[in-house]
């Protein structure tokens, strides 16, 4: 119930912390072992169960609660935190016999990774030995002097490198992408799954798959069609940084439908992605990169091949206020008096839990193993943001580039990053990444017709300012 273990020496303590705040504690870390260098795994069970290309945990020495070192009990019960509600409330989801994650009811944050240890001997009531317990490091409310990345494990996984090939180095030093586990045999950049070559990336690929881990949202994503022109929508950040550019060219009064790839096509394939590492997204995730594809909401469609629909049904005031009347015994005075109407039944999807994140933003994240799906916002209803981390990997690798066309020069909302060093490596590896890909991207808008338009050159993407025509082949 406890997860406070003893531990000799000082003790560092780093406050954890949901966006939400309803699950706030403190870490403990040794002293001596600062900065602890720790892994980005790519494996498919952090992937799918947190909706990102790579998770990021780091191993504590203790939990204790916020205000006091009394210790923290991520099941809520019998704690001993000074406040109204205990110890928080976390709800945990077992990804493995030999693993739980814990993570925010509310905002979906996983904020804590146990992992129980393996059994010494077979069955389930034995001892076991080698468990520990880590927090998200984007929960935590510094990470300089405290942990940085050192080496990617389980990019096999991936089948394309997954982000390992988009984050390259920190501090000068190459990261070790292993194969598997720590020390397992490395993989080089640009590697590529024998499975995947096999199969060779065709845009004739109708539908690519997203799914959580428990698999109660399960998702496909089309091809742009006629209807992916419909959206509005202002710039996103990694087009046009929102903290230096003027509002008249971020909200995009020549409609110009940046998301669709390659940019100017009258025939695109593609929807544009990058990565994000805004303080919304970090604390709502528990994690420091969280990776978006923009995709129209026509184009995303559920398991019965139905359009995803997020917004929950308009409630009849009218029925409201009668029913009100209703329950405090007010009778209706009128002859004909209409009966009261059973709410419609709610057409979001069952699986999806909704977290406002600000006014007018919207996360929704799995309510049974709590990975991050979509974030939307009211502004614009009908483009939402896709978590990269859900695609099914065996389609197209865990980028998925044969489907998104990934923004290289730069991360969104870099400025609000809670570890710059770790932005600025992502950023370098990015522009290296970009380089490698600039060719092929080239080759590729060549054989598509491209729509007559001007560009402008704004930090480092390319921006359609104009558009003089566009052609839709319905």
């Amino acid at each position: 119930m406890t997860s406070r273990s003893p531990t000799p020496g000082p003790i560092t303590y780093v406050k954890v912390a949901c966006h939400c705040g309803l699950n706030e504690l403190r870490a403990g870390f040794a002293t001596d072992q600062l900065p602890i260098s720790n892994d980005l795994c790519h494996c498919n069970t952090c992937r799918h169960s947190s909706g990102q290309l790579a998770v990021y945990h780091v191993s504590v020495s203790t939990l204790v609660c916020v205000d006091s070192d009394e210790p923290f009990h991520v099941d809520g019960h019998g704690g001993e935190c000074p406040s109204p509600d205990g110890d928080g409330d976390l709800v945990a989801y077992r990804t493995s016999e030999n693993a739980i994650r814990y993570f925010c009811s509310m905002c979906s944050a996983h904020l804590i990774f146990r992992y129980l240890g393996t059994p010494r001997e077979e069955g389930e009531g034995g001892e076991r030995e080698g468990a520990f317990w880590c927090v998200a490091a984007g929960a935590l409310e510094r990470t300089e002097g405290i942990v940085k990345v050192g080496y990617h494990i389980w990019v096999e996984d991936t089948l394309d490198g997954g982000l390992a090939d988009h984050f390259r180095t920190l501090e000068g030093e190459d990261l070790p992408r292993y194969r598997r586990g720590p020390k397992s045999d490395e993989i080089a950049l640009r590697w590529r799954s024998e499975t995947l070559n096999q199969t060779p990336n065709s845009t004739n690929d109708d539908t690519l798959h997203i799914s959580c881990h428990c698999q109660s949202n399960q998702y496909k994503i089309t091809r742009p069609n006629f209807e992916s022109y419909l959206p509005y929508s202002a710039y996103p950040d990694l087009l046009h940084p929102h903290d230096i550019a003027h509002l008249s060219k971020v909200r995009n009064s020549a409609d110009v439908k940046w998301w669709l790839r390659p940019l100017g096509s009258s025939h695109p394939t593609k929807y544009f992605a990058g990565h994000c590492t805004c303080e919304y997204c970090r604390k709502t995730s528990g994690f420091e990169i969280q990776s978006w594809a923009y995709v129209p909401r026509s184009n995303i469609l559920d398991q019965e091949g139905n359009s995803v629909v997020l917004q929950p049904p308009e409630k009849d005031e009218v029925a409201e206020m009668r029913e009100e009347l209703a329950r405090i015994g007010v009778e209706g005075s009128g002859e004909g008096e209409k009966k009261v109407e059973a709410e419609p039944e709610d057409p979001r999807p069952k699986g999806l839990k909704q977290y406002i994140s600000s006014p007018g933003r919207y996360r929704e994240f799995c309510r049974t193993c709590g990975a991050t799906v979509f974030a939307w916002q009211i502004g614009r209803p009908d483009l939402l943001c896709i978590a990269v981390g859900l695609v099914d990997e065996s389609q197209a690798g865990a980028r998925a580039e044969s489907w998104f066309e990934w923004c290289y020069t730069r991360v969104g909302y870099a400025e609000q990053a809670i570890s710059p060093k770790m932005v600025e490596a992502l950023t370098s590896s990015l522009a290296a990444a970009g380089a490698e890909a600039t060719k092929s991207r080239e080759e590729e808008n060549e054989r598509a017709p491209i729509v007559s338009m001007s560009l402008q050159q704004k930090g480092g993407c390319d921006v359609v300012t104009s558009v003089e025509q566009v052609v839709v082949a319905a």
